[in-house]
């Protein structure tokens, strides 16, 4: 029977030791900081980044992962005998899709490796790779599980809410013009990836315990089998924040469980601090 493994860039956010457990493969991506470049997860870690991040002159920079890295650790899956599945930051919100193509176009063996776009982004491209990794566990080909892993891919919902929208307009991310009314409003705005995979407003709110309410009650309308899911809350510097929508969650609705990670460096890069995200399976 064939044997996988699954591989992810930096920005999906995987705590190290449930990406270890998982047998899950992380490729670091680069982030410049003052012309002084990065790996996530090797030389810069989100403590570090996020106490620095009040002080810098401009935003961190990013980049996605060198073709050529990425096929070092796809060789190094192949010689280990297994076959990769790669899933990668969405490709509405990076290039890092394409760089794993062109890897993959160099391979010793080609078909034995398979690019999925998330189409998210952070922890819920995390999810998306967990849960890849069960259904691979008894799967006797990629074919019989590929459909199960664009279907989790399909329903995976992304909903977040920054403190500020400053770096998202200064990153391109949304338009300067939401920008611009949010700042003057004071307005935390509610933004989701799109199933095409970019980002875009879905609502606003004119506090943030408002905006972490939100949240909840978007997931409680939303949430397909609640018993049967874990879901995913990531934060930037705000662990205080992430735990009070785990009790805004809790009390509303029953779940599996809920998994709490650090939104990293690349993607918090373009959110900045203060923002919080959730994550789950939509109907």
């Amino acid at each position: 029977m064939v044997s996988f493994v699954v591989h992810v860039d930096s920005s999906s956010d995987i705590p190290q030791e449930r990406a270890a457990a998982a047998g899950i493969r992380v490729t670091p991506m680069s982030v410049s900081i003052s012309g002084t470049s990065y790996l996530e997860g090797v030389d810069l870690f989100p403590s570090d980044f996020y106490a620095r991040f009040p002080t810098l002159a401009e935003l961190p920079k990013t980049s996605q992962p060198n073709p050529k890295d990425l096929l070092a650790d796809y060789e190094r899956i192949l010689a280990e005998g297994h076959d990769v599945v790669s899933i990668l930051l969405s490709s509405g919100l990076s290039s890092t899709v394409q760089s794993a193509q062109l890897a993959r176009s160099m391979a010793s063996v080609p078909e034995r490796i398979h690019v999925i776009d998330s189409l998210g982004a952070s922890f819920g491209c995390g999810l998306i790779a967990l849960q890849a990794a069960e259904i691979l566990r008894d799967a006797p080909s990629y074919t019989a599980a590929e459909s199960e892993i664009l279907r989790v891919r399909e329903h995976m919902r992304y909903i977040f809410t920054p403190d500020t929208l400053e770096y998202l307009v200064k990153g391109g991310r949304v338009s300067r013009t939401a920008g611009l009314v949010g700042g003057l409003l004071d307005i935390k705005p509610l933004l989701q990836i799109t199933p095409e995979g970019h980002i875009e407003a879905f609502g606003k709110i004119r506090s943030r315990r408002a905006a972490i309410r939100r949240l909840a009650e978007v997931m409680v309308q939303e949430i397909a089998e609640p018993q049967e899911q874990i879901i995913g809350i990531s934060h930037s510097n705000c662990p205080e924040d992430a735990q009070i929508l785990v009790e805004e969650i809790r009390s509303r609705v029953s779940v599996k469980d809920i998994f709490v990670s650090e939104i990293g460096c690349v993607i918090g890069s373009h959110t900045g601090p203060g923002t919080l995200a959730l994550f789950y399976q939509r109907r």
